[in-house]
Parts: structure tokens; C-alpha cells; sequence
């Protein structure tokens, strides 16, 4: 099986997730996202960061860590992510396969599909700072830090 050259796959791309630069549009049956991390790369690509997810009544806390092929510079990224069947908050936890793009020279956008073996889906926008060209497929692992609400 021939595989297509990492050039052909950037041509794809990165018009692609150029356009999903917009905020998410979530539908009110979603639980949110809001997230802030850092990405470099040389070929490989590594991200970590933090974050919120938010089902409407109770807040969480989350790191996010991983990587993937085809990335070139560092930036910082925030923004927000819509999180689609999210059946239990604990099955946020986990390994998500991902999809996106950055195009960042000082200022930028970023778009990231992402879905676990649960099925969650995660479609996450942000802004970027920095200088970086990317378009992954790579792994990020995201882990609750808390996994009962606060008590109020």
C-alpha cells in the first residue's frame, strides 16, 4: 500500500483547517472545553497544556499532553472546544486521536478534531502565537484532575 507524501498531505490540509479558524458553535446538549497550551516541533510535533471542561453544572480540571508528524515552529494556543457524546464526565479521560492544522506567523489559528476509543469527540479552535506551520495527525492523552465537582 502506497502511502501519500507528507507535501501532498499539507496541500490537503492546510486550507482545510485555515477555514476552521472560527469559534466553536456549540449545541446546548455539548459540554465545553476551554484550554491553553504550547506546541513545538521539528518534524515531530509535542504538545502539553491545561484546561477547563465544563458540562453546563460542574467545572473540571484537565492536563493534555501528546504528539504527532508534520510540525514545524512552537506556539502558544488558547481557545474552546465543543465535547459531543460525553455519555459520563469520567469518559473524558483518555487517548484521542486528532486531526488539525496551524498556520502561525506571530498571530494564527489553529483547528484539532480529536475522538477517543469512547467515542468522544472533541472540535477544538483557538488563537496561536508564534511562528508555525503544522498539519498533524498525532495522539494527545487528556487526564481530569478532579474527577467529583467541588462541594459548593
Amino acid at each position: 500500500m502506497k502511502f501519500p507524501s507528507p507535501l501532498y498531505l499539507y496541500a490537503l490540509m492546510t486550507p482545510l483547517f485555515l477555514g476552521t479558524a472560527a469559534h466553536a458553535q456549540c449545541a446546548r446538549s455539548d459540554a465545553v472545553i476551554d484550554m491553553s497550551a504550547h506546541q513545538v516541533g521539528a518534524g515531530i510535533g509535542y504538545l502539553w497544556g491545561h484546561g477547563t471542561l465544563s458540562d453546563g453544572a460542574h467545572s473540571y480540571r484537565f492536563t493534555v499532553r501528546g504528539g504527532g508528524a508534520l510540525s514545524l515552529g512552537g506556539v502558544s494556543l488558547s481557545g474552546r472546544g465543543c465535547v459531543r457524546n460525553l455519555a459520563r464526565v469520567q469518559d473524558f479521560n483518555g487517548t484521542y486521536w486528532t486531526v488539525g492544522g496551524t498556520a502561525t506567523m506571530n498571530h494564527g489559528t489553529a483547528g484539532i478534531v480529536m475522538e477517543n476509543g469512547k467515542g468522544t469527540d472533541i472540535d477544538f479552535h483557538a488563537r496561536t502565537h508564534g511562528a508555525q506551520l503544522s498539519g498533524q495527525v498525532s495522539r494527545l492523552s487528556f487526564r481530569l484532575l478532579e474527577t467529583q465537582p467541588p462541594v459548593p
